[in-house]
């Protein structure tokens, strides 16, 4: 049975993969047809519901432990009892979104699941921590607009740079780069939540009228931060985030390539100064000729992903163990060997998916303030998926940097959770704010409708009142037989008969 079960999971996960990210694009391209967004949605939390069965079921055969069952089970519970309430509490959230969130989760409990039963459960219960907060955080969605007032709006700021210069003073090396610090025995990445308020400090600065320059102060500020603690990979994304969002507030061309000199300098920089930046280039451009040192990470992950083949060699039966910081840093690898090549490339489709929608989400916003948050959360997801998978698959040098939401990490996960739950709050903006519109507009043609009945019933009415009064002032005309004179019938006299 245990045999039948890791041979048959291999197909039905590509399958359950597939069949989603199918849905999800469907469901992408006709977002203003009702009908399919509600098959297509119950279709999906039941693929999900599916998924992680499935992956809980194989992980506990393979490793012959029930307790992933029950952990699989509790998951279960708890993403469906999630998707249900934010259903039935926000009419008018972005729903596809949301089950995007789930499924990567899924995917990422799983996987972790078959390396680590505590980290799996660690993992959960700081999802679910994200979970309850992303049905509890909408409640305060009216007073978002209250952030680009100049207090808030540049404590967001200044709370920013606070957080990462601690980091850079008082946080624990690993890797040589200052990542994280601990309050209270809780260990926690900054640099992860500060992106969040980094976005929206910047469309707020953007947004309004003489600003740009603080933002890119700011901006610059962050970025420096981050260089000095040597946590190159989140200083890229601050600074690729800042010059697509300038770019989107000015409209202006020349920002890019600007921004594109401005991070060549910077990388060579970088490459001089540091010497983790200089290994990464080396196993970068030839791993091969140093397989046994700095280029076995890279080297065993392209062993991992070309072994894998289309369906993967099934939960539990590869050898992702072998790559230094799977979990955190290289999670893809170890999907691609043991759930397939489909479910990888299903895996990027749905990450691309989720970054096309956020960007046909800041298309729909008058707001310029909503718009830029949304853009902003779009890149910032979009090329951090992209440093993970691009580093992992040697597309370009590693950053060590996680991709959101499937792999290890709290502080990665729950920053994850809260800056799309933040997407969504401003899509509920939205889409009451259409409500409200639909709503006038019904109300006002209603008003005009009565007004137009009212008005054609007086128009009736005055008529009818002027008829009746012209009737009533026109001398009565007399009859034909009226009009003319009266004879009088004589009898003939007898002289008149004889004449």
């Amino acid at each position: 049975m245990r045999l039948y079960i890791l041979e048959l999971s291999r197909y039905a996960i590509a399958a359950v993969m597939a069949v989603y990210t199918l849905l999800s694009y469907q469901m992408l391209f006709h977002q203003k047809d009702e009908s399919v967004q509600k098959i297509n949605g119950v279709l999906q939390v039941l693929l999900i519901l599916a998924f992680q069965g499935i992956g809980s079921l194989t992980v506990a055969a393979g490793l012959r432990d029930t307790r992933y069952l029950i952990l699989g089970a509790l998951e279960m519970l708890f993403i469906a009892g999630a998707i249900i309430l934010f259903h039935t509490i926000y009419d008018h959230a972005n729903m596809l979104l949301y089950h995007n969130v789930c499924m990567l989760m899924a995917i990422g409990f799983v996987m972790i699941s078959r390396f680590s039963l505590r980290r799996s459960a660690k993992q959960f219960s700081i999802a679910l921590i994200g979970l309850v907060l992303s049905l509890i955080l909408p409640v305060l969605r009216k007073h978002i607009r209250d952030l680009t007032m100049p207090v808030p709006l540049y404590f967001t700021g200044f709370a920013g740079v606070i957080a990462l210069g601690i980091v850079l003073v008082l946080g624990s090396a690993i890797q040589g780069a200052n990542l994280n610090y601990s309050v209270f025995g809780i260990t926690f990445q900054p640099s992860e939540f500060v992106k969040i308020l980094f976005v929206v400090f910047s469309a707020g600065c953007l947004a309004g009228t003489g600003m740009g320059w603080i933002s890119g102060l700011f901006a610059a500020a962050h970025v420096l931060i981050l260089v000095f603690s040597r946590d190159l990979g989140s200083a890229v994304i601050f600074f690729v985030v800042y010059v697509l969002m300038l770019f989107e507030a000015t409209g202006k061309w020349w920002v890019l390539p600007a921004g594109a000199g401005s991070g060549a300098a910077g990388a060579y920089l970088a490459y001089r100064l540091f010497t983790h930046v200089q290994v990464r280039v080396q196993a970068f451009l030839d791993p091969w000729s140093v397989i046994d040192s700095m280029g076995y990470q890279i080297t065993q992950s392209l062993f991992a992903i070309s072994f894998g083949g289309p369906f993967g060699t099934g939960l539990t039966q590869g050898a992702s163990e072998r790559i230094p910081y799977a979990l955190e840093d290289f999670i893809f690898a170890p999907i691609a060997e043991e759930m397939g090549l489909i479910c990888a490339m299903c895996l990027i489709l749905l990450c691309l998916n989720s970054f096309l929608l956020l960007l046909f989400m800041s298309l729909n916003y008058g707001d310029k303030f909503y718009q830029l948050c949304t853009f902003g959360i779009a890149a910032a997801y979009g090329f951090q998926n992209f440093l993970t998978i691009g580093g992992e698959t040697r597309f370009i040098p590693l950053t060590g940097v996680t991709l959101p939401l499937v792999s290890y990490g709290g502080s990665s996960i729950l920053a994850t959770i809260l800056m799309f739950t933040f997407a969504e709050m401003l899509a509920m903006l939205q889409g009451e704010k259409i409500e409200g519109f639909r709503r006038r507009f019904e109300e006002e043609e209603e008003q005009r409708r009565r007004r137009e009945e009212q008005r054609r019933r007086q128009e009736e009415m005055r008529r009818r009142q002027e008829e009746m009064k012209r009737r009533q002032g026109e001398p009565r005309r007399r009859s034909r037989t009226e009009s003319r004179p009266a004879y009088r019938s004589r009898r003939k006299t007898p002289e008149e008969s004889e004449d």
